[in-house]
């Protein structure tokens, strides 16, 4: 008798199960749009953006773990990066248009329930899925530092909801909403490829981001001043060659590319006042960032304004150069072309730009006059075939006249029977001597120039660290 109402009450639970009067507490659930990458299924859904900061965190919903070489059954993830958590962080916490992109989670295919409602085209259906307590928690495949860095935003605006510091950021975040695709797929070598892939397939070069995101402020900096020099403006390149030549197409101009605009950006900041004191992205943010607070705090501006007004310094000193630097005079006359610029002059390679930059900045910081200094730059050797006759191991040979084993590399070239300086590296050692070369060769030249050879100056823009230098001459 037992036996049959035990078996009476499974017998009701299991109909009532099926019925859907009793169900499996969720993890989680939503309705979404399911369908396919190759084998591989995928739910693509929206989430308001408390749910995922207060529940699709990694203390309660989402799993993560460092990429363990000796594991290979646990989906592993490179380091989290704080300080980049805390950039997104503070953008979720400042802008008007928090947007993230698509975060990607992923779980095994057996550890979700899918109950299609409807299809809606070829291969896509509108499900609603459950993600079962009794299931894996998701693991983060793309967007651990925006999952961190949006958790970490929203407990800082909801911290005080009383408080008026920051209203408008939860206000904006309240509103928003994220989307999320979640793929079914749980094998970690699977998962481990498709990070990499999605991750290295086209990267985002330096160049591009310097001209797109302007949330760092050496980006709008080397922004305004391409978009105002009246020579660097069209010649700036940030696309691909095919990108660039429709672009300019579209413009009726002809495409003409000579600096990156990654170089053009880090030889404005050099004016600026950073020098060659930036070994990292970052430091060269932190260091711009002071000197333009610095300036704020003494002209009683607003920072955008100051750094609107530098960018219009460093514009109008980088155009004059333009019209007075041997080849790029030539190219402001529209006599020379910038791929005939680039065989034959030194300076038209990046690390030559920086050159002109930092002297520029050391003038700056002498308090010396600018345009002077560029008068006496324009009388370098700054040509390829500027060379002058040497010995190396009793032999006679070539080298440049100024810029040998810093900018170029003078060799022998038996097709042409001839000495050709071609390029030594762009390393960053290579551009500081030559800095300093040309630093020196201008004050020999220019004796009214020699303080930018003084310890302080030097030392201001990172050429000698401190108590390193050459005294003023006397």
């Amino acid at each position: 008798m037992t036996t049959d109402q035990n078996d009476t009450t499974l017998d009701a639970a299991a109909d009532a199960l099926r019925g859907g009067s009793i169900t499996i507490p969720a993890k989680f659930e939503a309705i979404g749009f399911m369908s396919h990458a190759g084998t591989m299924g995928k739910i693509t859904f929206t989430v308001p953006f408390k749910e995922v900061a207060e529940r699709l965190t990694f203390e309660r919903l989402l799993t993560r773990h460092d990429f363990d070489t000796e594991s290979l059954t646990t989906p592993g993830q490179r380091d989290i990066s704080d300080k980049h958590a805390e950039k997104i962080a503070t953008f979720l916490t400042e802008s008007d248009r928090p947007y993230l992109g698509t975060l990607t989670i992923a779980i095994p295919e057996d550890q979700v329930e899918i109950e299609v409602l409807q299809q809606i085209a070829n291969n896509v259906w509108l499900v609603k899925f459950v993600v079962p307590v009794t299931s894996e928690n998701p693991i983060v495949e793309d967007g651990q530092h925006r999952v961190k860095g949006l958790t970490d935003a929203w407990r800082k605006v909801m911290n005080d909801p009383s408080s008026d510091e920051f209203s408008e950021a939860r206000e904006m975040l309240e509103k928003s909403s994220i989307e999320m695709t979640l793929l079914l797929e749980g094998d970690p070598a699977v998962l481990s490829t498709i990070f990499v892939k999605m991750a290295s397939t086209r990267p985002i070069s330096a160049s591009l981001i310097a001209i797109m995101d302007s949330s760092a402020v050496q980006n709008r900096l080397g922004q305004q001043v391409t978009r105002k020099s009246r020579y660097l403006s069209d010649r700036t390149t940030y696309l691909g060659a095919k990108a660039a030549q429709k672009l300019a197409a579209a413009k009726g101009r002809k495409y003409d590319p000579l600096y990156p605009a990654a170089a053009v950006r880090s030889a404005a900041a050099a004016i600026a006042g950073v020098g060659v004191r930036d070994r990292t992205p970052d430091q060269r943010e932190d260091i711009l960032n002071q000197i333009f607070t610095d300036r704020a705090k003494q002209e009683g501006r607003p920072l955008e304004q100051i750094i609107e007004v530098v960018s219009t310094e460093i514009v109008s000193i980088l155009d004059y150069a333009f019209t007075r630097v041997p080849g790029w005079k030539q190219m402001a006359a529209d006599r020379l072309t910038a791929s005939e610029f680039k065989i034959e002059y030194i300076h038209s390679a990046a690390a030559g730009l920086h050159v002109i930059a930092n002297v520029i900045a050391a003038a700056q910081v002498a308090g010396l006059d600018a345009r002077h200094v560029v008068d006496e730059l324009s009388k370098l050797p700054w040509r390829r075939d500027d060379l002058r006759e040497a010995t190396k191991d009793g032999e006679k040979i070539f080298v440049h006249q100024l810029f040998e084993d810093t900018l170029v590399r003078t060799s022998f070239d038996s097709k042409t029977g001839t000495w050709k300086a071609g390029q030594a590296g762009a390393t960053r050692g290579a551009y500081e001597e030559a800095t300093r070369k040309v630093i020196a060769a201008l004050s020999r030249q220019s004796p009214e120039l020699a303080a930018m050879q003084e310890l302080k100056v030097l030392s201001a823009l990172g050429l000698v660290t401190a108590g390193r230098g050459r005294p003023r001459k006397k």
